[in-house]
């Protein structure tokens, strides 16, 4: 690219260079011959005056005037016949027009002619014929041409280090353009292209920027669907599966009601793949205000069953008239479900779920008799606003993707206690119309 543009540069500027000096020279040309034509007529013009007016009856000889331009005069008379100085004996048919009180300018084989009347009287008595060789002009004419091509060269070279820099400026920000777009084409969607303070290049270069970050977030959430999807799919399936292992190895007297059970799970099954669905999408969901506690009468009887097979218990605190508050059901089931299932899973002992009520929030906290949180090298993790999951952490996935359900209900994740008999946060904010 930056060859074509120096190209381009430097055509633009011979173009330029040959419009402009071809005119210049012919009208320098014309310059130089009427400039070598004056020089001529002048000399002559001066050797008139000096030729007396009866130089045709005195005897003596007329002295015309030197000149160190090479131009040679001659004195005719008026039958144009050489009388003195240089030049032929019988004057040119055309110089002899001069006779008839007229300057007369011509070129003849190579010369330059002037012929100036000489008058005496307010008659014409005879000529002054001057001439040079047009040689002087010539060279004169070849001196000026030479100095406008070296011009030329010069006004060339310095378009040729502009077109360098303005080439090498231009190319930079494209180059920058173009590895940007390769990048993003590899997978890499951090983009970033400098700012090149040429507008249109800058505005390319934001819209890729621009074009970078949503397809990282759109991937980051094709990617959190996949992982939400698995994480929360889990529990149900094998719920599933293990309930139709059972009735073949138990059945029932009426076959219909593993049917009506299996329906009601992939009702379930359905409806979370459109909650993660929605969740993955954007990052926001519709809230509205809903009841706690119809929330938790749904949600904890299924895992007080389970917690009741691992010979564990499920205890409720703070029950009562709960306020309303703000969010969607849909993204508080799923999270009560990550962390009830964090808690049969990792955890150990009694699951406590215990509601409080303040006057602008209501917290729902989930803790269990567990070792609680622990980092790779077993050191507790520290509290903090929003929940991450540590390294090797033995509650995988489930956390991160909790915390992104709060988050897209309006709602904070805490983790009040992450060491032994570890608890989890939920704040909602109260319903306030």
């Amino acid at each position: 690219m930056r060859r074509r543009i120096l190209a381009a540069i430097l055509s633009v500027t011979a173009i330029s260079i040959i419009l402009f000096a071809l005119p210049l020279a012919i009208v320098v040309r014309q310059l130089v011959d009427e400039d070598a034509a004056l020089r001529v007529e002048r000399e002559a013009v001066l050797a008139a005056r000096e030729v007396p007016a009866d130089f045709a009856e005195n005897l003596d000889p007329v002295e015309l005037p030197e000149n160190n331009d090479g131009i040679t005069l001659g004195l005719y008379s008026s039958e144009g016949m050489l009388i003195a100085g240089e030049g032929p004996q019988q004057v040119e048919p055309a110089v002899r027009e001069a006779l008839g009180n007229r300057i007369i300018d011509a070129e003849l084989s190579g010369s330059r002619l002037v012929a100036v009347p000489v008058a005496a009287n307010e008659q014409v008595i005879g000529l002054i014929r001057a001439e040079q060789a047009t040689s002087a002009s010539n060279r004169r004419s070849r001196n000026f041409l030479a100095l406008l091509g070296a011009l030329a060269l010069g006004v060339v070279a310095i378009g040729a280090l502009i077109g360098a820099v303005l080439a090498g400026r231009l190319a930079r920000p494209v180059r920058r353009l173009r590895d940007a777009a390769v990048e993003l084409g590899h997978g890499n969607f951090a983009v970033d292209v400098p700012a090149s303070k040429i507008p249109e290049l800058d505005e390319a270069g934001e819209a890729l920027s621009v074009t970078g970050r949503r397809l990282d977030d759109l991937v980051s959430r094709e990617r959190a669907f996949s992982d939400d999807a698995s994480h929360q799919l889990r529990t149900p399936v094998t719920g599933l599966r293990a309930a139709l292992e059972t009735e073949l190895r138990f059945p029932r007297e009426d076959p219909q009601l593993v049917l009506r059970e299996a329906l009601e799970d992939v009702d379930r099954l359905e409806a979370t793949i459109t909650e993660l669905l929605s969740i993955a999408r954007g990052p926001h969901t519709t809230n509205a205000a809903i009841a706690p506690d119809d929330v938790l009468d749904e949600v904890l009887p299924r895992w007080r069953s389970r917690l009741v097979r691992e010979e564990r218990a499920l205890a409720l605190h703070g029950a009562g008239h709960v306020p309303a508050v703000l969010g969607n059901a849909a993204c508080l089931t799923h999270v009560l479900d990550v962390l009830l299932d964090n808690a049969l899973v990792h955890g150990a002992g009694t699951v406590s779920v215990r509601i409080g009520v303040q006057p602008e929030v209501v917290t729902i906290t989930v803790s269990d008799e567990g070792p609680g949180f622990t980092t790779a090298d077993g050191s507790p993790q520290q509290r903090s606003e929003a929940p991450r999951a540590p390294r090797a952490s033995t509650h995988g996935l489930g956390l991160p993707l909790a915390r992104r359900y709060a988050e897209a209900m309006g709602a904070k994740l805490l983790i009040t206690r992450p060491e032994a008999s570890p608890q989890v946060q939920i704040v909602l904010r109260r319903e306030t119309g």
